[in-house]
């Protein structure tokens, strides 16, 4: 094994197969901490490895090319998630090797050479695959600083003045180069100036989220102050509105003021913020006033010192450097002098009763960690991935149901993930509708027409028509206990009018929701509610209990939805974690950006492997009649794509979820055709088609439980759990379904 391994390292001048560094630092991590007999804790190897990349960071280095988002902020990234990625990309290629695993000695978690190559390696050889280790680092390096390594700020500012205003007004926003520039390469220049502290600043930049800003920025925070363009001071670069001037300026938030305060006193605020600095403060280097034009109004009026750069006149390069020294040495002033003053703080509001905020410019990963967070102040714990799970499956269809047991937290996942972003009972945007047995079409939902001939509205009329209102914010509808009535009786006319959205205007919209003889004679209600649809703010999810007091649901209602399961509690009281607050975010948060294929011309490479997995998927699904046609696919590639585009979920996991989630609720029978249907799915989950199951086995079940407990790498491991669930159930019954 000791020659295989050597081959698998390769030679130290190839980096042959190393697409990012996980891999080396992984190796060289393991290697570092392990024992005589290759044993070594994950957590001693996950702070090795983080070691590795905050040490690049400080000497202003990027940690890599093209980072998952915990390694480029990794400063900030807790251990857990640091082992996660270890687990996701490094671990998971050397271990499907076969020359590591992860072992739990005494409940704690170690990385395990392999027995067979720890005997085989002599002491000459780890110091041999240290200095090979060493080197390939030093040379997948050495290219990506040799890019990196000038402070070249000339040549950034004249390419933001000269591709932005042109990318915002004929480009595509998805995957637009403009977007690494200023959120990654700009940055990484300026964390390389000469007497940068990245322990004290961290820089962010933006150019808006899933659509482009208007003024796109890059800011420069102190985290003893603030690390949001929401409050605080902070130093922030922005290009103007026509893309023709740039700004260095000191400036300040101003969310928290104008959820306060309105905007007109917010600005007031701002201005006598603005003044009492300059006061204090000396900046020869800028001006002192807020009288230049930019395209949003805030940021102009927030302005406390800037300073212009004008496009085809940018300053020299020292110029460049030497304005933005002097003006972290403002921003240093500023911090001693608020530090010591804290009789009277010059930007901090009270922070009781702080009210929401809105959040306009957002990263969809730090948003969805502040809602799990949030939720965890409630008291609940939810399982791995399942925020980004729920917020994905929402995009991709806003249509979701969530299945379990009674009691998991299936309704307070709903109300909890409303409320974190702003929408509760008390302002409307969230309505909890309990199902009743005896509901048998949509009237109930929709109003029906009384002996008077006047059109009474339904529970839903009025919600719907609010949230078409104010499209801006989303709107959550939660139908408790969906299934104990009929709901492809109840909900038929949702289900066929949401397979009716498209584009038009700019809004997503829908056929009309109530015909125009169920109003009858009233015409006053037919011009009120007649043009009522299902608005792009919309977002329904169903709960569900299996049980002997509820109905199955048909193909028809499965096929629109994703289906989470909520198999998971855990009883532990949770420690609120800081302090987790609510926020408004508006609509483009959730709201699906494609909905049609052919939209999503730059994740190709995504659908097309998706569509190779779902054929094979489909052509085993034949056996038992129950494959899957263009509305699943599509959904389940519109899922992936928006895992890619915010990198939240591993590939092969949000994969995992979709198979699990939108192909096997729909799968239910008596037949042995089913049994071997599922004998075939789980050689598919598994990876591995030479995996021996008979259909006529009792005991195939078992089997299959046998292997996922043996095999650490499995490709579609909750699916192959389920499916294996399945079998047994069948064996046991004689007749299976999803549902427990």
């Amino acid at each position: 094994m000791k020659k295989e391994f050597f081959e698998y390292i390769g030679a130290e001048d190839s980096l042959a197969s190393y697409s990012r560094s996980y891999k080396l630092v992984f190796l060289k991590s393991l290697l570092a901490t392990m024992d005589a007999e290759g044993k070594a804790g994950a957590f001693q190897v996950t702070e090795q490895f983080k070691s590795f990349y905050i040490a690049r960071k400080k000497s202003g280095k990027l940690p890599d090319a093209n980072v998952d988002a915990r390694i480029e902020n990794i400063e900030h990234t807790p251990n857990t998630s640091i082992l996660s990625v270890i687990l996701d990309n490094p671990y998971k290629a050397i271990a499907g090797k076969g020359f590591v695993k992860q072992r739990e000695f005494d409940d704690i978690s170690y990385f395990v050479l392999s027995p067979d190559l720890v005997a085989e390696l002599t002491p000459e050889d780890i110091t041999n695959l240290n200095n090979i280790i060493e080197k390939k680092i030093q040379l997948y390096f050495s290219r990506i600083d040799g890019d990196t390594m000038a402070v070249d700020m000339q040549s950034l500012f004249n390419r933001m003045l000269d591709s932005y205003y042109d990318s915002r007004t004929s480009q595509a926003f998805a995957g637009n180069a403009t977007g690494e520039l200023f959120r990654k390469k700009a940055p990484a220049i300026l964390e390389k100036v000469p007497t940068f502290d990245g322990d004290t600043y961290l820089i962010k930049g933006s150019i808006g989220q899933g659509n482009w800003a208007t003024v796109p920025w890059i800011c420069v925070f102190d985290k003893r102050i603030t690390m949001t363009a929401q409050h605080g001071v902070y130093i922030v670069y922005l290009l103007s509105e026509k893309g023709d001037k740039l700004y260095l300026t000191f400036n300040q938030g101003c969310t928290k003021y104008i959820a306060e305060l309105g905007k007109k006193k917010a600005i007031q605020k701002m201005q006598e913020i603005a003044k009492d600095i300059r006061s204090k403060m000396k900046a020869d280097r800028f001006i002192a006033k807020n009288d230049f034009v930019l395209g949003n109004e805030y940021y102009e009026q927030g302005s406390i010192f800037y300073k212009e750069y004008a496009k085809e006149n940018v300053p020299a390069n020292d110029e460049l450097i030497a304005d933005f020294k002097e003006m972290l040495k403002i921003y240093q002033q500023y911090y001693n002098m608020t530090a010591t003053d804290q009789a009277s703080p010059i930007e901090e509001i009270p922070e009781k009763e702080e009210p929401p905020m809105i959040i306009e410019e957002y990263i969809v990963s730090d948003e969805l960690t502040r809602i799990a967070e949030y939720i965890a102040t409630k008291g609940f714990s939810y399982e791995g991935n399942l925020i980004a799970n729920f917020y994905l499956s929402l995009k991709a269809k806003p249509f979701v149901l969530l299945a379990g047991t009674s009691g998991t937290g299936k309704t307070k996942l709903v109300k909890l993930f409303a409320e974190a972003l702003g929408a509760n009972t008390a302002n409307g945007r969230l309505k909890l509708v309990p199902v009743h047995p005896d509901w048998s079409d949509s009237t109930d939902l929709f109003g029906h027409v009384d002996l008077n001939g006047h059109y009474v509205p339904g529970v839903l009329t009025d919600f719907i028509k609010a949230a078409m209102a104010e499209q801006d914010k989303p709107y959550f509808l939660c139908l408790d206990e969906m299934n104990l009535a009929r709901v492809e009786y109840y909900f038929c006319d949702i289900l066929s009018v949401i397979e009716t959205r498209r584009t038009e205007g700019g809004k997503i919209i829908t056929d009309p929701l109530i015909a125009t003889e169920v109003f009858g004679r009233d015409e006053t209600a037919k011009t009120k509610y007649g043009n009522l649809y299902l608005p792009e703010n919309l977002y329904i999810v169903g709960t569900v209990n299996m049980d002997e007091t509820t109905f199955p649901f048909s193909k028809k209602v499965l096929d629109r939805a994703n289906t989470i399961e909520f198999s998971y509690v855990n009883l532990d009281t949770i420690n609120p974690i800081g302090n987790a607050k609510t926020a408004i975010l508006d609509n483009r948060f959730l709201q699906s950006e494609y909905l049609l294929l052919g939209e999503c011309t730059e994740y190709e490479d995504i659908i097309f492997s998706t569509v190779s997995i779902l054929k094979q998927i489909n052509e085993t699904l034949k056996v038992a009649n129950a494959q899957v046609g263009y509305r699943v696919r599509d959904e389940i590639c519109y899922y992936l794509v928006y895992n890619a585009k915010y990198s939240l979920i591993d590939h092969h996991d949000a994969l995992d979820l979709s198979i699990l989630q939108k192909i096997l609720p729909r799968i239910q029978g008596s037949s042995s055709s089913i049994k071997t249907m599922l004998i075939e799915l789980f050689k598919i989950c598994i990876g591995n088609a030479d995996e021996l199951y008979q259909a006529a086995d009792n005991a195939a079940s078992d089997s299959m439980f046998d292997y996922l407990n043996r095999q650490e790498s499995v490709p579609y491991r909750k699916s192959a759990e389920k499916v294996a669930f399945m079998t047994r159930r069948f064996e046991e019954d004689g007749y299976t379904s999803y549902w427990l």
